[in-house]
């Protein structure tokens, strides 16, 4: 009896688990500076996450001005965040401060966004610091190892990002932006296919500080220490139009056995021949090699005027040594593999829209969907439909999410109409004709009003020339019966 009691137990806690998950929101906080989220700042958002567990927190296009810090520099976190943007031109957490201009304080002080803890993950976010050139001013300072960004915005003037000795770090697809010395510090990074944008009234990329690991030179067909640290893949190192040419270092050493690499790069016109600055004589000991530089175009750059003590590395060496993996391993033995990590889910393979009902086809393997409603969030969940009873009509997208919150293409709406069931006119869409049930007159109004189509008694009606949205279509029979209907109009 005891058994059947514990057995009956189980079950019923485990069917409660079942209906828990299943009704699972997909994001544990929805941050909107508008208050239409459950939290209005990024800070008190990333305070409500537990310890110890994943949190997907989901950002509204807004502008944050606040400083963030995930952990402290006594106490780091073990929270496993993962900020999901609405876009990245869109959500903006920005400060505007600097050392100089606060007295000296440390760069902790004031630092926009500080991020203290281990496998956080960012996406479509801008993160700047505004001080501009009032001396150092960091936006992003990553001191927790396995931190991934793809598609995001750092941006700055003088040391904009910074990164602590000993921990990995990644950047897809981002843009990071300064003037002296906006990547800087300790981590081993890579920055695949970014944007490194110089601004004007500067002249460094780079400062690297002591490698914390080194590649011996017996290893390396080169012959050379290869001093690990940043490493810049199929990157653009692009510079504003106000930016003069021959005005740029790649890089320069901050203290002695540093490292920085850029591997087949297009490099802008403000990049001077010289290619790197000594610093203190710390170059002597630090590793700036290149491969493969190209100009803007593609075209070979003309390294003969590098300064002396830099070096052009050999494909061979790149191959075997200089691969993300090979690199993170001599960092560290736990595993860090963020390409998965920044591989967009499956977008649903359709969308439709029934009244006010969207739905979507499921996609495998992946924590659940964002709704977008005129190009704007509207809901996240883990189901596959969603209703909207705002009386609003629009245009509907669905996104997949990644277990990360790592976001998909967006899928656009079928075509769809809004028939309803006391109305004998039935009314579809197929191959950019609009299609009736019975012969009457219409006329189709845009949202706003505005009369698109005017036809007499017909069938059929092309709507090949209009564009993708929400229109009201108004119908009359020969019996003078009158109806209004919904359509939306999805992508072409």
């Amino acid at each position: 009896m005891k058994i059947l009691l514990f057995m009956k137990q189980s079950l019923i806690l485990l069917l409660l688990f079942i209906c828990l998950t299943a009704n699972a929101q997909l994001f544990r906080c929805i941050v909107a500076a508008d208050g239409s989220g459950t939290y209005t700042t990024v800070q008190s958002a990333i305070d409500a996450c537990p310890e110890g567990q994943q949190s997907l927190v989901f950002i509204k296009n807004g502008i944050y001005n606040e400083q963030v810090s995930l952990g402290s520099k006594t106490t780091a976190s073990t929270k496993k965040i993962s900020l999901i943007g609405e876009s990245a031109m869109g959500v903006i957490i920005t400060h505007s401060q600097s050392r100089a201009s606060s007295g000296s304080p440390t760069f902790e002080d004031i630092c926009t966004v500080k991020l203290y803890a281990n496998d956080f993950y960012a996406e479509n976010i801008t993160i700047q610091n505004t001080a501009g050139n009032t001396g150092m001013a960091e936006a992003l300072y990553t001191a927790g190892d396995r931190q991934t960004f793809k598609n995001c915005r750092i941006l700055g003037y003088q040391d904009t990002y910074r990164s602590k000795k000993g921990t990995r770090g990644y950047f897809k697809n981002c843009w990071i932006e300064g003037a002296v010395d906006f990547i800087y510090a300790g981590g081993v990074e890579f920055f695949d296919d970014c944007t490194i944008n110089c601004v004007t009234g500067g002249g460094y990329i780079t400062a690297p500080e002591d490698a914390y690991v080194t590649i011996p030179k017996a290893s390396t067909v080169c012959q050379k220490f290869l001093r690990v640290g940043f490493f810049f893949r199929n990157c653009e190192i692009t510079a504003n139009s106000d930016v003069p040419d021959n005005s740029y270092y790649l890089g320069r050493p901050w203290v002695s056995m540093a490292g920085t690499f850029y591997l087949n790069c297009k490099l802008g016109k403000h990049i001077k021949p010289a290619g790197w600055k000594e610093w203190s004589g710390n170059e002597t000991s630090s590793s700036f090699a290149e491969y493969n530089s190209t100009d803007m175009n593609g075209n070979p750059i003309d390294t003969a005027s590098r300064v002396s003590w830099s070096f052009q590395l050999p494909k061979a060496d790149v191959d075997s040594l200089l691969s993300l993996q090979r690199i993170y391993n001599r960092v560290s033995t736990t595993l860090y593999n963020p390409l998965p990590l920044c591989k967009a889910p499956k977008a649903p393979a359709s969308v439709s829209v029934n009244e006010n009902v969207i739905s979507w086809s499921a996609v495998d393997s992946v924590a659940g969907y964002i709704v977008m409603k005129d190009g704007h969030y509207f809901n996240s969940l883990n189901e596959t439909t969603c209703t909207d009873n705002s009386g609003i009509t629009g245009t509907y997208s669905v996104k997949s999410a990644g277990l990360s919150g790592q976001l998909s293409a967006e899928t656009s709406a079928s075509t769809s109409v809004q028939n309803t069931s006391e109305s004998k006119l039935r009314v579809s869409i197929s191959n950019n004709i609009l299609q009736l049930s019975e012969p009457v007159s219409l006329i189709l109004y845009s949202a706003n009003g505005k009369k698109i189509i005017s036809s007499g008694i017909c069938t059929s009606v092309s709507i090949k020339n209009i564009s993708s949205g929400a229109y009201i279509l108004q119908t009359q029979d020969a019996e003078n019966h009158m109806e209004t209907k919904k359509i939306i109009i999805g992508n072409k």
